[in-house]
């Protein structure tokens, strides 16, 4: 039985309606006064929260899948940390360094990757991949938006700013619900729905938002570099390491648990970047440029580059 659908077509009207969004955020943005941190904040603390709620509520945690969000995690802490060191070593203008582990540690798993994993994967692995993204989505609620307010606020503000991430919270019900095997009602399950939709559609019409804001992007080459290196280099070392370890030592996971895993090395920079940053007015020009950029990457290079990581992850 085939595991995935590598069908260039599936591909292709998964990618289209996804550019179609950012053009269309883009479009909207230009013809309208859209105040990009009130569309942020909306994403942030009302979607982004019933999303997360929704999918962890649903999710089937057995066996060795719970370490998996653990697991993302962890590589997404090591990217995003080494980046920002990277950073203080290399940048001229240190301060920029702060939204580097957001831009590199987490990735666009939700608005990007969740479309993308539910054209090539049959829908009961889909929710493997929501426990795979759930790792990210936790690095990207705590540290990746505790650096993006250390750019301009103490430590201690800054702390706070994360304790008040709700989807932090709402991930922790959902994983309680879980547990529990409690079943989300019939018109919860449709507003988590409606809330999915949205959720992509305004996730990826950000970014178009984001750029008609900005006329024009702020192109800090050094910290470009450093970012394109540690979203797509260091993510795919993490990931190359951690598949190796697993299939010649561990012996815990299998071929399409690597897959799913592997995409999180060809998603673009996450389009919360440049939420965060709107929210915090922390380098709002520098974090849509970013996201910009890697976005473009990601769309021109996927194509070529996921038939290799089928064939690799199942080496």
């Amino acid at each position: 039985m085939k595991w995935y659908n590598l069908n260039p077509f599936s591909l292709e009207t998964t990618l289209v309606p996804l550019a179609l969004l950012i053009l269309l955020g883009w479009i909207v943005g230009r013809m309208r006064d859209i105040d990009l941190k009130s569309v942020s904040t909306l994403l942030i603390y009302a979607i982004s929260p019933v999303v997360a709620l929704g999918s962890t509520a649903q999710l089937s945690f057995h066996g060795t899948f719970i370490l998996l969000p653990l697991i993302t995690c962890a590589m997404g802490s090591f990217c995003g940390l080494t980046s920002f060191a990277l950073g203080r070593l290399l940048l001229k203008k240190k301060d920029i360094g702060y939204l580097l582990p957001q831009a590199t540690g987490s990735g666009n798993n939700g608005y990007f990757g969740l479309p993308l994993a539910m054209a090539l994967f049959p829908p009961e692995q889909v929710g493997v991949y929501f426990l795979i993204m759930l790792g990210t989505t936790l690095f990207e609620a705590t540290l990746g938006y505790y650096f993006v307010g250390r750019g301009h606020l103490s430590v201690k503000d800054a702390v706070k700013r994360v304790a008040g991430m709700p989807v932090i919270y709402a991930i922790a019900i959902g994983l309680t619900l879980s547990a529990m095997h409690v079943t989300l009602d019939g018109g919860l399950l449709k507003l988590w729905d409606a809330a999915r939709g949205a959720y992509v559609c305004l996730g990826m019409m950000i970014i178009g938002i984001a750029l008609a804001k900005h006329k024009k992007l702020a192109w800090d080459m050094d910290f470009l570099a450093i970012a394109v290196f540690g979203k797509y280099v260091l993510w795919a070392a993490a990931i190359a390491a951690f598949v190796w370890l697993d299939s010649h030592v561990l012996k815990i996971y299998d071929t399409p648990v690597y897959t799913m895993i592997a995409i999180l090395a060809i998603t673009p920079a996450a389009a919360n970047t440049a939420a965060f940053a709107a929210q915090h007015d922390f380098k709002p020009q520098l974090a849509a440029t970013i996201v910009f950029l890697t976005t473009i990457i990601s769309f021109v290079f996927l194509p070529f580059v996921l038939p290799l990581i089928f064939t690799f992850s199942q080496r």
